[in-house]
């Protein structure tokens, strides 16, 4: 809370610290779209509104993409439907790009609720669920690349396995079917189908928990952006179909291919290292979730929860109809035989918005020191401090509208007839303020955020109802007699702010250079950030190998020893009658010595254990060596590493040529060791 020269209270509303320059890039992005698109219609305001779109026609194109894919032939079926031109290749690439979108505008709405701090308090739930949608939606899509079974598909696939494998979850290692020495099974392409459509499903659910406390909850984005995304998206389909790399080959290394960027950034760091990959991707996610505590103000800088005075309150529900967040509930008054209900905040659901302050007819409800009665105070204070306030015009500013306010108090310094009044939201401005401003002043002017981005979400919205609409607690006709006008814009439109300040005030325009960039332009502008996600959907990733690999992968069964004892009489007599057996014998699986030789020089040597939680798997051998390409003697042994054991001994030694880009696969076909 701070006061300004004029009198005035107002909260500084609190920022994440070390996200400052997150806000800046934001404001230079949010100037550039308002340009071109005007705030009304500036998509980057409705980011989280456009993802919730983009699920939804994923999901659509999906259902049609799910009749025609076959688990049995991956591949063959998606170049089946790339082919059909009439429906399946460009239903496909919208499936393709409204994922990706749906991604980019998930990223933006993480950064804008940074930058914001909407992170903390009482959006800790919606912050939470966020994080898990956005997983959720990123596994989702993955499990779709996977499923066309191309060379983009492989890498993620291998890749994803080998992360996995560092986990001691798994019975067997993950990357097992994907060694080469059988083509992967059908079940594997089913699990990944159910996975794919299961979890949107579940992604519905999460997202009505995701705005549960939210009050009006809008999912989509009004019908002029989301009509003119969808044109957006279905043009670029037809014009430019999604890309479809060569057949996946567990035989090949993936060189150098188309790859979705926006899906697969993480892929270079990972193929280089599993574990850097595994351990970076561990510590995004519990930064994410740890957001909400970890960037939490101190106490002394946690904003002050609304309070409804008990002694005044009238219970006339308006403040519970305006609050954005559903934080006040009526309960029984204090005096029902007067009022027989009573507005009480819910502190915990409280973010000290304000907005309610301009809803209440007997100035009784409102955050401390911020309720209408302060603002009529600070208002009186104004007009106390103001030479000539008849002669004067008065303008009304959003303190969180993007530094447009003090552009203006700069805008305006030389101009003894503008005066200033900072509020932290329109939204919070009560109708008896702006009677009374308006009433001693020459004019008053309105300058709010656009609606749909207002950090109390609803704040000019509200504004414009109660100052233009009469809602009450507005007296109707009182502020229409007034010369009052209520405007929104940020800093870029810049030019139609000062214009529209000066045709109130019935001055002539400065001439300005900035002029807002016509249809022609949005439309251009909008074909670039289509080519540009086109582009980021199918941009090269990776380098063509020049070694070859010889690949060590099989599986071994039934090397086990058993270690027995005599049990005591004692022992014997606790058992139930029929579980007494003279002897407790327990299996072991025995451990394994791996040597590969290529050319007389040793290039793996190591000892295999069983996997497994209990260490009770069947032996597993996946190893990649990278060769020079020609022909090279190879020497493989595996033979317990206990010599007295009476394990299988298993040995392979040959001479074979190896090609660039290719490998060689030495696995066991249940005699021997083979190369294929």
């Amino acid at each position: 809370m701070r006061v300004s020269a004029e009198g005035y209270a107002r909260y500084d509303y609190w920022r994440p610290p070390g996200t400052a320059w997150l806000g800046r890039l934001l404001q230079r992005l949010d100037q550039i779209f308002d340009a071109v698109y005007s705030s009304r219609y500036n998509p980057l305001y409705r980011t989280g509104t456009l993802a919730a779109l983009c699920l939804v026609v994923a999901s659509g194109t999906g259902l049609y993409l799910l009749f025609v894919y076959e688990i049995g032939r991956p591949y063959d079926s998606v170049v089946a439907i790339q082919r059909d031109v009439v429906l399946g290749r460009w239903i496909r690439a919208l499936h393709r790009y409204a994922s990706d979108v749906g991604l980019v505008a998930v990223g933006l709405h993480v950064v804008r609720l940074l930058a914001q701090g909407k992170t903390w308090g009482p959006r800790t739930l919606a912050w939470i669920t966020g994080v898990i949608l956005a997983g959720m939606m990123f596994v989702s899509a993955l499990t779709g690349f996977v499923l066309v079974w191309d060379q983009f598909g492989q890498k993620l696939a291998v890749v994803g396995a080998r992360m996995l494998r560092l986990l001691p979850l798994f019975p067997d290692p993950p990357d097992r079917a994907f060694v080469g020495e059988k083509p992967v099974p059908s079940q594997f392409f089913f699990m990944n189908l159910f996975l794919h459509v299961a979890i949107p499903l579940g992604m519905v659910a999460l997202l009505w928990l995701h705005t549960a406390r939210l009050a009006r909850a809008a999912w989509f984005p009004d019908r002029r952006v989301a009509v003119g995304t969808l044109v957006g998206l279905v043009i670029l389909a037809l014009s430019w179909a999604a890309p479809l790399p060569g057949a996946a080959d567990l035989l090949a290394i993936p060189g150098r291919g188309a790859a979705d960027w926006f899906y697969g950034f993480w892929l270079p760091l990972a193929q280089s290292s599993p574990g850097a990959g595994l351990v970076t991707l561990s510590i995004v996610t519990a930064l994410l979730f740890a957001v909400p505590w970890a960037v939490r103000p101190r106490a002394r800088n946690l904003p002050a929860p609304a309070f409804a005075d008990p002694d005044t309150c009238e219970g006339c529900e308006q403040c519970f109809n305006d609050c954005p967040y559903d934080a006040i509930r009526m309960v029984p008054g204090k005096h029902p035989e007067r009022h027989p209900l009573l507005a009480e905040v819910q502190p915990s659901l409280c973010v000290s918005c304000g907005l309610c302050t301009g809803s209440c007819a007997s100035l009784a409800i409102g955050p401390n020191a911020r309720t209408a009665r302060h603002q009529l105070a600070s208002a009186k204070q104004i007009l106390a401090n103001s030479a000539d306030p008849a002669s004067r015009t008065l303008l009304v500013a959003c303190a969180e509208n993007g530094a447009v306010a003090e552009r203006l108090r700069r805008h305006f310094a030389e101009d003894s007839s503008m005066e200033f009044f900072d509020v932290d939201c329109v939204g919070t401005l009560h109708p008896a303020t702006v009677s009374y401003l308006a009433g001693h002043f020459s004019s008053l002017m309105v300058l709010g955020c656009p609606p749909h981005n207002c950090v109390h979400r609803e704040g000019p919205v509200l504004a414009s109802a109660r100052i233009l609409e009469d809602r009450p607690p507005a007296i109707p006709g009182r502020i229409a007699q007034r010369p009052v006008r209520v405007i929104e814009g940020t800093m870029g439109e810049w030019p139609q702010i000062v214009s529209s300040i000066e045709r109130f005030r019935r001055l002539p325009a400065a001439p300005s250079r900035a002029r807002r960039i016509g249809s022609i332009g949005a439309v251009l502008f909008s074909a670039a950030l289509l080519g540009l996600t086109g582009l980021g959907s199918r941009a090269p990733q990776g380098a063509d190998a020049e070694h070859s690999l010889l690949r060590l992968g099989w599986r071994l069964t039934g090397q086990v020893k058993q270690q027995c004892r005599e049990r005591t009489p004692e022992e014997l007599a606790k058992l139930p009658v029929h579980m007494r057996q003279p002897q407790e014998c327990v299996s072991e699986v025995l451990a394994y010595d791996l040597k590969a030789t290529v050319d007389g020089t040793v290039v793996r040597r190591k000892t295999v254990t069983s996997p497994g939680l209990r260490a009770d798997r069947p032996l597993s051998v996946e190893e990649d060596l990278e060769l020079v390409p020609g022909a090279h003697t190879v020497s493989v042994t595996f033979v317990p590493h206990d010599a007295a054991s009476a394990g299988k001994v298993l040995a392979f030694e040959r001479t074979m040529r190896f090609e660039a880009g290719r490998v060689i696969l030495i696995t066991y076909d249940n005699a021997r060791l083979v190369a294929r």
